[in-house]
């Protein structure tokens, strides 16, 4: 019995020690009151800053043009005008002025003779006498066959000579001071259109028949040796053709000539041998009195085509034919030596006068004032 209450008191002292061990109780927490912050302002988003764009403006009708008051202001600058007008077309510039000098025809008292003229002074001196008859006919049709041609040098100058109607035409050569006679038609018939081959060496003109009614292409050499066992290099007869003036002198032995086989004449080239000939124009109006180039490139030549006798210039082909002069008479062009300009006998005056132009036209110049026909530039 005695153990027993030992032992509940061993338990009880036991129960003790532990309640007393163990942690005090947890106060009741007293809750703290929430204290509602008023929330913080927005982060604004940075944005970078949009460049400054000028506004786009419609444009406002110009209001018109108040009139201006009866007293014009002064001005120190001229008024623009809001709608410029269009620029005039614009003009070739004006090539360098032409050199030499041209040899022409003049009349005097039935007596035709040459004189040459300066192209920039105007300077006139007299040359050579050529005698009455110079522009030969065929069939009483004209041929206004030129009277003669510089040689290349322009040292020599051929030309035809008559001492008097029906007397014989002797083909003449003056080199300065001295004069040589070098072909003759031997009565009656007559010779026209000397003209030089490029090297100097060869001479080709025309021969009429004594009854003017056929005709030949004549090539002599210049300094009056032969051709083998004849004196003429070559003959080449017309076979029906009518001759129309002018024979000129190009590069590789081509030679354009101007004549007709069935109605109005046109201008073909031909080889010096007498062979490969070529029509270029085959218009229906009179083309005559063809002549090169210095470069041998283009053909210079007077027609009607368009019912007034022109000058004409097209490539030697045939191609690009354009007229540059504007008539009503026009004729016989002649090329300056540097090929920019032509000088031509018309009678935009009131009578033959000696005129040049630029190839495209422009810058028209009268040579003389007292008359004068049939140019031939120096070479």
């Amino acid at each position: 019995m005695k153990e027993k209450s030992l032992t509940l008191l061993a338990l009880l002292a036991l129960a003790l020690f532990v309640l007393g061990c163990s942690a005090p109780p947890t106060p009741t927490r007293v809750p703290t009151p929430t204290i509602t912050l008023p929330p913080p302002p927005p982060t604004a988003t940075r944005v970078p800053p949009t460049p400054t764009v000028p506004p786009t403006l419609t444009p406002v009708p110009a209001s018109p043009t108040p009139a201006l008051p009866s007293v014009t202001p002064t001005r120190t600058r001229p008024v623009v005008v809001a709608t410029p007008k269009p620029l005039a077309t614009p003009t070739s510039p004006r090539p360098a002025n032409p050199k030499g000098s041209i040899a022409y025809q003049v009349n005097e008292g039935g007596v035709r003779r040459m004189a040459v003229v300066d192209v920039n002074t105007g300077d006139v001196r007299p040359f050579v006498t050529v005698g009455p008859v110079m522009d030969l006919t065929l069939n009483d049709h004209g041929t206004n066959a030129h009277l003669g041609e510089w040689s290349t040098a322009s040292s020599a100058f051929a030309y035809i000579f008559a001492g008097a109607p029906g007397a014989s035409n002797i083909l003449k050569i003056r080199d300065g001071d001295k004069e040589v006679a070098l072909y003759s038609s031997d009565g009656g018939g007559g010779l026209s259109s000397p003209t030089w081959s490029s090297d100097g060496k060869r001479i080709a003109f025309i021969k009429m028949s004594a009854d003017k009614q056929s005709w030949a292409l004549i090539i002599i050499n210049s300094d009056g040796t032969k051709c083998g066992d004849k004196f003429e290099c070559l003959i080449k007869f017309g076979q029906g053709e009518q001759y129309r003036g002018g024979v000129s002198w190009g590069k590789e032995n081509l030679l354009t000539i101007s004549f007709n086989t069935d109605a109005a004449p046109d201008v073909f080239t031909i080889y010096a041998n007498g062979e490969g000939a070529r029509n270029l124009t085959k218009s229906p109006g009179d083309d005559i009195a063809p002549v090169f180039s210095p470069d041998g490139k283009t053909i210079a030549f007077t027609s009607n085509r368009d019912g007034k006798w022109r000058i004409y210039l097209m490539n030697v082909d045939g191609t690009n034919v354009r007229a540059i002069t504007a008539g009503p008479m026009d004729l016989t062009p002649t090329w300056s030596p540097d090929g920019n300009w032509l000088g031509f006998a018309s009678t935009r005056g009131g009578q033959f006068d000696i005129w040049m132009v630029d190839t495209h036209g422009g810058n028209l110049t009268q040579i003389t004032k007292s008359g004068g026909s049939h140019p031939t530039w120096t070479r």
